[in-house]
């Protein structure tokens, strides 16, 4: 005989920018017209759960009783998005119409999208929604089986993977049912492919012959996290060079590799399910993207590019042809590593910790300044192009190069490219140098930004010519000083010396030799 039927209760959870917002799933059945009503603030994803919960069931032989059933999504002032909530309401609803033990469910969490014929898939957000549930107070998260190995990354409960509905039920309602799939998926966890160790394969920049000026540049960049803008006619190598960044850049921490699953998952990436993304990020969004593919946002509130390119690189090629308005969007990401979009609803955090690198032509058609080819383009048209890319967003872009055409010499000194390997250890040793240098060097952290960043005498000096005679803005001027330590803690050394100052000044005021600013 069925248990008597009642008010079963469950705990979802809404994605809420790139975090999970506890949701109490409740399902009441009562006598009454034959129908499902889902209230609290429901999206049209959720609302369509009535049906592939219906249909789920009656494929699992678990058919849901001619009867009245009232779902309920509290708080109801969140809203509700995504088939993620399938599984919870599914379950919910199973237990209110006597197939297991209301009680059996009140501290459980679940998460997936319910297929018709009762197949329990993985949605967005999983990672977030282990984390959540730790916080919640849950004993068992019930996730698809395909989730289990992110899910189980982050989660300080314990994490039951299922395949279908019928699983999920018995893991609800009994305890040895429960045990069993928890060693299948124990198992199944220690089978999975040994997950690559954060290397970067297949580009090398070993492969670009030549531009050894360009090759310093981005191993600058990759030291210190800068950004990058390159300038040089079509095929001169800025698209191979940008491409290469992320092989040099180091390897992931735990931290970084949660932060960046984090956002995959939410967005829904490939990948994401598989467990902690080890590898940096590089996105290299089409010049057509809108402002909200870019920095986020649009009916979803789904993360943009310049979010999945957290803790990585997100490379603008023909940057002057993106919209004006996407490219200003940029400006506070760029400056504060997260994007704010605010709605009636509330405010979503992104993180977008990245590093830009944008790559341009000197001019419309390409060839202004060009050694063999002759460029057609008025000065008007020149300058029309340049100006697309506005002064305050030039400002945040911390390096200027210009990549010119490969010479014949160069191919011939091919064979001598240093692998990117190789440029990675020097990095690799920067950023731990920077790290034991700042733990050294807490005694001036209150010191003028000179002081912290331990200039000489001879580069204060250096430095300070610059601002008399270039007109550096403020940015400009801490931007420079970055710059001149990344240098100094790719070779190691304590104090800032006048060369590494003077070549942090000759890769930023190259935006006004080639007329940009």
């Amino acid at each position: 005989m069925k248990p008597a039927m009642g008010v079963a209760s469950i705990w979802g959870f809404a994605v809420v920018g790139v975090d999970a917002v506890p949701v109490r799933v409740e399902a009441h059945a009562r006598n009454g017209l034959p129908g499902v009503t889902i209230v609290g603030l429901p999206g049209a994803a959720v609302r369509e759960a009535r049906e592939r919960v219906r249909s789920g069931a009656a494929s699992s032989g678990l058919a849901l009783p001619s009867r009245r059933i009232t779902i309920n999504l509290s708080p109801g002032d969140v809203p509700k998005d995504g088939p993620g909530f399938d599984l919870p309401v599914a379950l919910a609803t199973l237990a209110a119409c006597g197939y297991m033990p209301v009680e059996s469910l009140r501290d459980i969490g679940a998460v997936g999208e319910v297929s018709l014929e009762g197949v329990v898939r993985p949605t967005r957000g999983t990672l977030s929604v282990a984390e959540a549930a730790g916080r919640t107070g849950v004993r068992l998260l019930i996730t698809p089986v395909e989730s289990l190995a992110a899910a189980i990354e982050v989660s300080r409960v314990a994490v039951v993977g299922v395949r279908s509905l019928v699983e999920a039920v018995l893991v609800a309602r009994d305890a040895r049912s429960l045990e069993r799939l928890m060693e299948r998926g124990r198992r199944w966890l220690k089978m999975r492919a040994v997950r690559p160790d954060g290397a970067p394969s297949g580009l090398d920049l070993a492969d670009v012959a030549g531009h050894h000026h360009a090759k310093r540049a981005l191993e600058i960049a990759a030291a210190g996290e800068h950004h990058l803008l390159m300038i040089g006619s079509p095929g001169a190598g800025k698209t191979m060079l940008a491409r290469r960044l992320a092989g040099i850049l180091p390897p992931l921490n735990r931290e970084e590799a949660v932060e960046v699953t984090r956002v995959w998952s939410v967005a829904g990436l490939e990948g994401s399910h598989t467990g902690l993304i080890e590898q940096r990020p590089f996105r290299a969004p089409h010049h057509t993207a809108s402002r909200a593919a870019l920095v986020g946002g649009g009916a979803g509130l789904r993360p943009g590019e310049v979010s999945l390119a957290h803790r990585g690189v997100l490379f603008l090629d023909e940057l002057p042809e993106f919209s004006r308005d996407a490219l200003e969007a940029l400006r506070q990401p760029l400056e504060e590593g997260r994007v704010a979009i605010s709605r009636r609803s509330g405010t979503s955090i992104f993180p977008a910790h990245c590093t830009l690198v944008g790559a341009m032509n000197p001019c419309p058609c390409g060839y202004l300044g060009h050694p063999e080819k002759a460029c057609r383009c008025a000065a008007a048209s020149v300058d029309r192009y340049r100006t697309r890319i506005s002064g305050p967003l030039l400002d945040r872009i911390d390096i200027l190069i210009e990549v010119l055409p490969l010479s014949l010499s160069a191919l011939d000194r091919a064979a001598e490219a240093e692998a990117s390997a190789a440029v990675r250890e020097r990095v690799i040793a920067a950023v731990a140098f920077r790290a034991e240098r700042s733990k050294r060097t807490r005694c001036v952290e209150k010191g003028s930004l000179e002081e912290r960043s331990l200039l000489t005498t001879e580069a204060r000096q250096l430095l300070r010519q610059a601002l008399v005679s270039d007109g550096l803005s403020g940015r400009g001027y801490v931007k420079v000083i970055g710059l001149a330590r990344s240098i100094a803690d790719l070779d190691q050394i304590l104090p800032v010396r006048v060369e590494h100052l003077a070549e942090a000044l000759a890769l930023r005021l190259d935006q006004r030799r080639v007329g940009l600013l």
